[in-house]
């Protein structure tokens, strides 16, 4: 029994040396670097082939199809770079087994250029772009972004590879527009930033063009009476000036320029002292202002000039009465005439400098008082303060 218990040992010793040795299972694993590059930049494939050994062949394949074969290092890595026309499925299969590793999408985005030219304050700018490659027919969104809010957006095909867009521009200073061009034929979105600055001139009596035009309606929405919608810069136009250089606190100039601007273009429609339902009239002393004001809200601010000595009273009043004319103490005749309190009243003058001059009543520019005092009745309530 001991003798042939040892022989069945030897047997299977002997078997056990004969047998061969089983192989470990190669694991391919790989990424990329960048999952999206743009056009003309290159997608580089990273990996490591284990068990770790030189010279192993790793093919590659790019949509289904083998474009290249790589060897690994010492240590069992390899890479591969490539540069793609557009978006698609990269992988990587051991040569000599057969082991291949997992799909990776990649995408290309569009190579673009841009530039914006003739950016005019509360105008427009003219955004051009040029885009790569041609083959890219898809949408171009651009965004406008100023003091932190979109204040505009604009959409155009993309044609040959190119596009012209229009930006609004509502504002002064710095802009920047948010350029996006959408996925499509193969391509992935593709987003970038650009800045630009508005310019603007400075504005007199005298100067003339479409600015003009665009500074009174400007004026026009944050509720100053203007003289119509005019391209010329008459001395009507250098009043309802006056009234938001005032109103802001603003050096009293008549002259639009550069810090006039810069206030137009975060300026907020003033909120008058006194609330309630229908008209009333507020006169700040203070700002030498005139305001009409309908359910809490103005309708009409206008340049005034009060009593030279500060004597035109304080307090709320009530209109007496209105006459288109009426005598004045000091000779002549007053116009568009409204009393508020006995010897004061509100009345047209050819002269409204921008501070008190008068001998106590509240001046207002001639081609203005008619509008304020078709607006007003008699026994409307008056604030002065």
């Amino acid at each position: 029994m001991a003798a042939s218990g040892i022989g069945v040992l030897l047997l299977l010793a002997v078997w056990l040396l004969a047998a061969p040795v089983a192989r470990a299972a190669t694991v391919i694993d790989y990424q990329l670097v960048k999952g999206t590059v743009v056009y003309g930049k290159q997608v580089e494939l990273r990996g490591t082939v284990q068990p770790a050994a030189a010279d192993q062949q790793v093919a590659i394949v790019l949509n289904g199809a083998d474009i290249a074969t790589v060897v690994t290092a010492a240590d069992g890595s390899f890479s591969f770079s490539f540069t793609p026309k557009t978006g698609g499925v990269v992988a990587a299969r051991v040569v000599a087994d057969g082991s291949v590793g997992p799909d990776l999408a990649f995408g290309v985005q569009p190579r673009i250029v841009t530039k914006v030219t003739g950016a005019k304050a509360y105008f427009k700018a003219r955004l051009r772009v040029v885009v790569a490659p041609k083959q890219y027919r898809g949408k171009i969104v651009a965004a406008v972004i100023h003091n932190g809010k979109e204040v505009g957006k604009t959409i155009r095909w993309v044609r040959n590879g190119k596009a012209r867009l229009s930006l609004p521009a509502p504002g002064v200073g710095r802009f920047k527009v948010k350029i996006t061009l959408l996925a499509r034929d193969g391509f992935s979105e593709r987003t970038v930033y650009r800045r630009f600055k508005t310019t603007f001139r400075t504005l007199r009596v005298g100067s003339r063009g479409p600015d003009v035009k665009l500074l009174l309606k400007e004026l026009r929405r944050l509720r100053f009476r203007t003289p119509g919608l005019t391209t010329y810069y008459s001395s009507s136009v250098a009043d309802a000036v006056m009234a938001f250089q005032k109103a802001y606190g603003l050096p009293r100039t008549y002259v639009f320029g550069p810090r006039d601007w810069r206030k137009l273009d975060r300026a907020k429609t003033l909120r008058p002292r006194y609330s309630g339902s229908g008209l009333h009239i507020e006169i700040s002393k203070g700002k030498q202002i005139l305001m009409v004001v309908r359910d809490g809200s103005p309708i009409g601010i206008i340049h005034v000039s009060t009593g030279a000595t500060g004597n035109t009273p304080v307090g709320t009043h009530r209109i007496l009465w209105k006459a288109y004319s009426a005598p004045t103490p000091y000779g002549g005749l007053l116009y568009w005439d409204m009393e508020f309190y006995p010897s004061f009243a509100m009345h047209a003058y050819p002269s409204v400098p921008p501070y008190p001059a008068s001998h106590g009543c509240v001046r207002q520019p001639n081609w203005v008082a008619p509008w304020t005092y078709r607006m007003s009745y008699v026994g409307e309530t008056v604030h002065v303060y």
